[in-house]
C-alpha cells in the first residue's frame, strides 16, 4: 500500500467517527428542539434549530476540505446516526 492510501483510508475512517457523533448529537437535539416548538417557545426553537444545522454544515464544510473520502465517510456516518436515533425513539414509543 502506497502512503496516499493510507491517508485516505485515515481520512475515510476520521470521517466516518466525526460525522457518527456529530449526527448523534444533531438528531439527538432534534427532539429537544420539537420540544421547544411544541410547548410554543418559537423563537427559542428558531435559534436551536439554527444552532444545530449551523454546527452540522460547518463539519460537513471541514470534511469537504480534508478531502472527498472523508465528507462521503462522514455524510455515511450522519446517517448511521439518524438511523440509530429514529430506530431508538421508534422502540422508546
Amino acid at each position: 500500500m502506497r502512503m496516499t492510501d493510507h491517508l485516505t483510508l485515515l481520512r475515510c475512517v476520521e470521517g466516518l467517527a466525526a460525522g457518527t457523533a456529530a449526527g448523534a448529537a444533531h438528531f439527538a437535539a432534534l427532539r429537544w428542539n420539537a420540544r421547544f416548538f411544541a410547548a410554543g417557545r418559537i423563537g427559542v426553537a428558531l435559534g436551536a434549530q439554527a444552532v444545530r444545522c449551523v454546527l452540522t454544515a460547518l463539519l460537513l464544510f471541514a470534511l469537504a476540505r480534508a478531502g472527498v473520502a472523508a465528507l462521503l465517510a462522514g455524510m455515511a456516518g450522519l446517517l448511521l446516526a439518524r438511523h440509530a436515533v429514529l430506530r431508538q425513539t421508534v422502540r422508546a414509543r
